[in-house]
């Protein structure tokens, strides 16, 4: 069993500024865009323009001959191999890590159209020998290739000026053979056979799930409601764009710049790539503009990047233009959901069934099967069954975004709870009440399962309390109205897990003879403020201010990390920071306690000192460290789920949170514009590091759950198959006067120990939005967003309509 956290806490659980606010505000952080090194190049890539297509021919000669040209490669398209003969022009391999079959060589013609690339250095075909490891890369091996959607990459440039590696990217003569497409979900289910994606077809039926017995819960149940519900594909939105720096050093080394949420596993990525140990790759993230999960590698402009940049014996730099970054950097997949409801006049919920469809654009790994979880919130229905299908467009492909699955579910059950708890003529209060997951007490004492139930049920009165809920609730369509102003509020429950990460978490402490203290972390801040909560740590268990901690985060160099996905990082590095600490306190007394004639075990530390508690003689902190002499005290700190879930452990870091939202809003039913006026936020979040942070960590999660209930949505022209909004003009984001006021309300736990919030305040905000809606008006819009064309279509078709 592991140290635990501090039992009386000084600065963990207090409002601490952010360490690096001021450079951020001052314009001294310095995010990949601002990276410029000497003799830099710009890189540019070459995309797509159809929807769906064919290369019928390739020519690079124009773009070679371009002023400021410096280096082209064509993506997808380059092998490695061992060479086997070279006659003349011609090279022969055996791919790289296969037996040399015959069958399995391939022989290029070289001619200036083809690179060679030795020691990930480009070379010249006389100094090819035979046995030599090389890659080799054909331009007119691109002939043939299928491109599945509109910016698809096809190659990249390089430059001595941006405007120079444009027009050298234009110069590109790429000749197309155009071929069906499809961008709209409702163009497959027409046609379920249809192909023009690179899976056997547009459709894909997922496994279907049963629990109980659906048709008897129906038939037990007082009223059914049955209704589809829908949200659509949006984009991450970063405002930092996607975008690497990447500079080979002398000695054959890779150092890049990225826009990254995982530095380890970017520079982990890039070694593979080119055959590097990991070690000679490091991967720089020290300030980042959001990622929101679509952040996790190099991504094909960071290869491309890295790739040109070896070519042309020079820094490249390849940052995304905000087209290519709506399109082409990842979405969060639609669902669109039938569902059917059933429940008793108490409000117990009887039956429930799902069948869902949504799309990831033309592939989506993972992502899938993210219509996987039709009921997330609760386990106590008796009879359930879900359906669902994977529905392939021409568009680009999807990525985990900001509690994956989750928003979108959220939004599906949600609002069927609600038209239900109407047809019962309820408040839905009663409903989500009815039917919250019971105590489990088998499990752990302080786990969540062993205390959901209570720990909703707090949440709910909470909200309620801060929301003014039982004056405020009304039968839908039957409350205040104001002119054409129609007032009403809605709730919406989630649930998130927000565990340690698999993967080991490194920290580094070291003290210095001067008093000074390093916190090193190869973990990146993607926006979080991790940075400051790493240092609030070591403070606390040294004795320090956060402000004197010196973190030096974000280098892939600094040791082993997780990316900063599924709120894993600060469960992660808080106890990592927390061991490394401990283990530089020790250190720190074993080597000085002997020079004070002093137990290390007697010593400790109290605010800006050491004490000894036998003697009761003390030694300010700076006196203390000097006696260090020409040595500096060190401590290593080391966390993953494995570690956590040891025996012991769970008070240091654990997961699975809940929360509560309520949204209050007003509904002008002439024009169908939608003004949300508060929202209250409550959630568990476990041991609180720095409350400022965590509180502004769920008043972001609510911002951004704002927009997507009223805003956010890719819209696809379906005759060119391009989106027409791929700009921050048409991409409608909310501004500071569409926001309204934010209640938040931390559920503090520290027994619980640390847990990752980071996604779970974005889950229900939407839903709760579309329920207070839904409660203005008395009709239900089942579409998000919330625009006013779909409000007043609503409310002209009793809520029928897309």
């Amino acid at each position: 069993m592991v140290e635990g956290w501090p039992k009386q806490r000084r600065v963990l659980g207090s409002k601490v500024s952010r360490l690096d606010g001021p450079a951020k505000a001052t314009g001294l952080a310095k995010y990949t865009y601002d990276i410029n090194r000497p003799g830099m190049l710009h890189g540019v890539i070459v995309r797509c323009p159809y929807a769906h297509a064919r290369i019928k021919a390739i020519d690079s000669s124009a773009t070679r001959k371009s002023p400021g040209f410096r280096a082209l490669t064509i993506i997808g398209v380059s092998r490695d191999g061992i060479v086997v003969a070279v006659d003349g022009n011609k090279v022969t391999c055996t791919p790289a890590g296969k037996k040399k079959v015959k069958e399995e060589r391939f022989t290029v013609t070289v001619d200036d159209r083809v690179v060679i690339i030795k020691n990930n250095k480009l070379v010249p075909l006389r100094e090819v020998q035979v046995g030599d490891r090389v890659t080799i890369e054909a331009e007119q091996d691109a002939v043939g290739r299928e491109l599945f959607f509109a910016g698809e990459e096809i190659a990249a440039v390089a430059a001595d000026t941006e405007e120079h590696a444009r027009d050298a990217a234009r110069a590109l003569r790429v000749e197309y053979e155009v071929l069906e497409h499809v961008v709209h979900e409702d163009e497959v289910l027409k046609d379920r056979k249809k192909r023009t994606v690179p899976a056997p077809s547009n459709y894909s039926e997922g496994k279907a799930a049963t629990q109980g017995d659906v048709e008897a819960g129906f038939r037990e149940a007082d009223a059914v409601v049955e209704a589809t519900y829908g949200v659509p594909v949006i984009s991450h939105q970063c405002l930092e764009s996607h975008g690497l720096v990447a500079e080979w050093t002398a000695d054959g080394g890779l150092t890049v710049w990225a826009s990254t949420q995982a530095t380890v596993a970017t520079a982990q990525q890039l070694a593979a790539r080119f055959g590097l140990p990991a070690a000679r790759v490091n991967c720089i993230t020290h300030y980042m503009g959001g990622g929101f999960g679509s952040k996790f590698g190099p991504d094909v402009q960071g290869f491309a990047a890295a790739e040109l940049a070896r070519r042309a014996g020079a820094p490249v730099k390849i940052m995304l233009d905000r087209e290519a970054e709506i399109t082409t950097a990842g979405n969060r997949p639609s669902a669109i959901g039938t569902v059917k409801i059933g429940g008793k006049k108490d409000g117990t919920i009887t039956a429930y069934a799902v069948d869902c469809y949504g799309t990831p654009g033309y592939t989506g790994g993972a992502t899938v099967n993210l219509n996987l979880l039709p009921y997330v919130y609760t386990d106590a229905i008796p009879n359930w069954k879900r359906s669902h299908a994977v529905v392939y467009i021409n568009a680009g492909a999807a990525r985990a975004m900001r509690a994956p699955g989750h928003p979108q579910n959220c939004v599906l059950t949600e609002f069927a709870i609600d038209d239900l708890a109407a047809r019962l003529g309820i408040d839905p209060l009663i409903i989500r009440r009815k039917n919250l997951p019971p105590n489990n007490p088998k499990a752990p004492p302080n786990s969540w399962a062993a205390r959901r139930n209570t720990i909703y049920n707090e949440q709910i009165d909470i909200a309620v309390q801060l929301s003014g809920w039982k004056e405020k609730w009304h039968p839908p369509g039957q409350g205040k109205q104001t002119g054409p102003y129609r007032h009403g509020i809605g709730m919406a429950l989630h649930t998130w897990g927000g565990f340690a990460a698999g993967q080991p978490n490194e920290c580094f402490v070291i003290i210095g003879r001067d008093g000074s203290i390093v916190a090193r972390t190869s973990t990146q801040d993607l926006g979080t403020g991790q940075r400051t909560v790493t240092a609030v740590v070591v403070a606390e268990i040294l004795g320090q201010d956060p402000a004197s901690i010196i973190t030096e985060i974000g280098e892939s160099r600094f040791g082993l990390s997780s990316g900063s996905g599924g709120s894993t990082t600060c469960p992660s590095q808080a106890p990592a920071a927390l061991r490394a600490a401990q283990a530089a306190r020790d250190d720190l007394f074993q080597k000085v306690a002997p020079k004070v004639q002093a137990n290390p075990a007697d010593l400790a530390i109290a605010p800006g000192k050491v004490v000894d508690r036998k003697t009761g003689r003390e030694w300010p902190w700076k006196e203390f460290c000097a006696r260090l002499g020409m040595e500096e005290a060190r401590g290593r700190g080391e966390w993953s789920l494995g570690i956590a879930n040891e025996p012991g452990n769970e008070t240091i870091s654990s997961g699975q949170v809940g929360g509560v939202q309520v949204a209050e809003v007003s509904v002008d039913v002439e024009t169908g514009l939608v003004r949300v006026h508060h929202i209250v936020a409550v959630q568990d979040c476990g041991l609180v590091v720095n409350r400022l942070t965590c509180e502004s960590q769920v008043a972001g999660g609510v911002i951004m759950g704002l927009n997507y209930a009223l805003f956010e949505e890719c819209i696809r022209d379906r005759a060119t198959g391009r989106q027409l909004n791929a700009d921050m003009e048409f991409y409608k984001l909310g501004g500071l006067g569409d926001m309204p006021k934010i209640t938040v309300h931390l559920q503090d736990m520290p027994e619980r120990g640390v847990i990752g919030i980071g996604e779970p305040p974005v889950i229900s905000t939407a839903a709760a939005v579309g329920n207070a809606v839904f409660n203005a008006l008395g009709v239900r819009v089942p579409f998000l967003p919330l625009t006013p064309w779909r409000v007043l279509q609503a409310l002209a078709q009793g809520g029928k309509v897309r």
